[in-house]
């Protein structure tokens, strides 16, 4: 009997109150985690995680977990494809033999670049990852590139130049466009025909009104499978004004309500003559008749159409309907002639109302003018959550900034000194010296002697010997006179006495319940101002807690501050977390990546948030100081 082995994965959650991190322990874990936040959709967390999940050289099981992607391809958020796009990002170096990304690039940044404004902030790409992708596109397409792409590497390029010219100054971009499709518009100028001149605009086959019959009401007026039947034949059969079924004349009735069609027990037939009327191929609604004017002049007018004493078409029996027809007496002629009379009458004709006509859009002009942003408030769309190198040496921390939003500068000194003498380590602890350590004294002299080898005749060899000698003579001189810090009631002279005295033994345990009691409350209190501090670093950067006074700039200035506020909900403006907070520290260039972000962020209120930052990080050292300290 063979046991097959189910693998799992562990990952490890840190939770300080309203925050939480989630730490994978290898490269499969952080793998099948971006696997299932792409399943549940969660591509902000994907996106993030992208970077942390590349390697040039997979096992089987790394393989296998990121072959799962290939069944993701038919996720069509615009986020689903930030994310696919991102990953051939960053694995376009490991070459074809690793991390082959199972999608087409090309497919993937044609629909980035049509849904780019509905990329929410957190998943757009920088302006060198397009780049990047697109000469990707440009490399591998044997034909050419879809003229989407050509524009998008013609505006990136363009946007890219405007990070190195003054504000004042502009860059023009030309773009290629697409032709003009050809669409027949059902609204137009208003048809009179039914008014002005109606005998010589009447359809001249008037076989349609002969071949018409009345829906039944027990078919259309009681709504369920039957009224949807009759609709779901009509329209498979095609609306065409002259047809004797489905054409002037069932729209009339409809319009009229002479033919009561539900489908919902609420439904009104004239809405249904009006739906259908739009369906007309464009052959019927561009040719002005006076049926299809008549039918226009209802559809715009209910008042008019449920008239008492608007006509009513008339269905003949028998041969004398086709007799009329020849006489030009026919029901559809004779329809036209009283509508005309009728809607002529002046009452009726100031009634009348044509629907309003809206102006087509122009062709786009192909020439794009973009200027360069003079503040963090302009080109939104272009800001991504990125940090733009990790080159920064060295890092300031300003105390009085600190001093300003209530860190004590005792916890400052005790950072930069010893962490835990908030706790009086001095009174756990005492400082022995070698001999008291009953340690003996550590020689000066170098403990080997290679001054008979040949090879330790030349210049550079006795050089480095000498250097050997010094250096071990000043150890030997540190190690002697330096004292180490020792848990008090445990010297050597403590640990002896603890075999055969109660009373030391008890000393020792006091001396260590009371340690561990310390660190506890300790840690503790730090948890709770780790908790704070990063609350606060987040709500001063994302405005949750606001750095400017409101109305500074007047109604619009405080109208724009909210419109960014509604664009966070949306995650159409980005906001910082604090993973992010810690990488910019790291960064020359730390206060536009974080400012960019937030373009009401005061450059004090960076300040701040970067104080508040460093004393989180420094007070999650000493935490897990002491977490070292309690669990040995």
């Amino acid at each position: 009997m063979h046991t097959k082995r189910v693998q799992c994965y562990l990952t490890l959650l840190l939770h300080f109150m309203c925050i939480a991190f989630l730490f994978t322990p290898s490269l499969a874990s952080s793998m099948y985690l971006m696997v299932m936040y792409f399943i549940t959709g969660s591509y902000r967390d994907v996106f993030k995680m992208v970077e942390s999940c590349v390697s040039e050289d997979l096992t089987a099981e790394e393989q296998q977990i990121f072959n799962q992607l290939e069944f993701l391809g038919n996720d069509f958020h615009p986020d689903a494809h930030a994310c696919r796009l991102k990953l051939s990002s960053v694995t376009v170096g490991l070459g074809d033999d690793s991390m082959k990304c199972p999608w087409n690039v090309q497919d993937e940044m044609k629909e980035y670049v049509l849904k780019h404004a509905y990329v929410s902030s957190a998943c757009r790409l920088s302006k060198d990852e397009e780049a990047l992708l697109l000469q990707l596109c440009s490399a591998s397409m044997r034909s050419t590139l879809y003229k989407e792409l050509v524009n998008r590497k013609a505006f990136v390029e363009a946007v890219s130049t405007l990070d190195h010219i003054p504000p004042d100054q502009t860059v023009s971009v030309n773009l290629g466009l697409s032709k003009k499709p050809q669409i027949e518009n059902f609204d137009g100028e208003p048809d009179t025909c039914i008014l002005d001149n109606h005998k010589k605009t009447m359809l001249t086959s008037k076989l349609f009104g002969a071949a018409y019959s009345r829906p039944e009401d027990a078919t259309v007026a009681y709504g369920g499978t039957n009224a949807v039947q009759f609709i779901n034949t009509a329209l498979m059969s095609g609306i065409v004004i002259s047809s004797g079924q489905y054409g002037f004349p069932l729209i009339y009735d409809l319009l009229l309500g002479t033919v009561p069609f539900k489908v919902h027990p609420n439904d009104r037939p004239h809405n249904w003559g009006r739906l259908l009327l739009r369906l007309l191929p464009a052959s019927d609604h561009n040719h002005k008749s006076s049926e299809m004017s008549a039918l226009r002049i209802l559809a715009e007018n209910p008042t008019i159409a449920s008239h008492p004493n608007i006509p009513k078409f008339q269905i003949e029996s028998g041969m004398t309907k086709f007799k009329k027809m020849f006489q030009g007496t026919d029901a559809v002629s004779k329809l036209v002639e009283q509508l005309h009379d009728f809607l002529a009458k002046p009452q009726l004709t100031a009634m009348i109302e044509h629907p309003q006509l809206y102006k087509e859009a122009q062709v786009a002009n192909n020439t794009v003018t973009l200027k360069a942003p003079s503040s963090y408030s302009e080109n939104r769309l272009w800001v991504v959550p990125r940090i733009s190198d990790y080159s920064q040496n060295e890092f300031s921390l300003d105390i009085q900034n600190c001093a300003n939003v209530n860190i004590p500068t005792a916890q400052l000194q005790a950072f930069a000194s010893r962490p835990l003498a908030p706790i009086k380590l001095e009174s756990f602890i005492q400082y022995l010296d070698r001999s008291q350590r009953r340690l003996g004294l550590v020689s000066s002299a170098v403990p080997f002697d290679i001054s008979g080898e040949r090879a330790t005749k030349t210049h550079c060899s006795e050089a480095t010997s000498r250097r050997i000698a010094s250096d071990v003579s000043k150890f030997a001189e540190q190690a002697n006179r330096e004292s180490l810090p020792i848990l008090t009631g445990f010297t050597p002279a403590d640990v002896d006495s603890l075999h055969h005295s109660p009373q030391v033994m008890n000393k020792a345990l006091a001396q260590l319940n009371s340690l561990i009691k310390s660190l506890d409350a300790s840690m503790s209190f730090d948890r709770k101002s780790l908790a704070n501090l990063m609350f606060r670093a987040l709500s001063i950067a994302t405005s949750d807690e606001r750095s400017d006074k409101p109305f500074a700039n007047g109604a619009i200035g405080e109208t724009s501050f909210l419109k960014f506020r509604l664009g966070q909900c949306s995650e159409r403006e980005p906001a910082v977390w604090f993973e992010l907070l810690v990488a910019a520290i790291l960064s020359t260039d730390a206060e536009h990546n974080i400012r960019s972000l937030n373009p009401y962020l005061s450059p004090t209120a960076y300040k701040t948030v970067t104080s508040l930052t460093i004393v989180s990080m420094l007070t999650s050292i000493r935490i897990g100081q002491s977490h070292r300290a309690l669990t040995g």
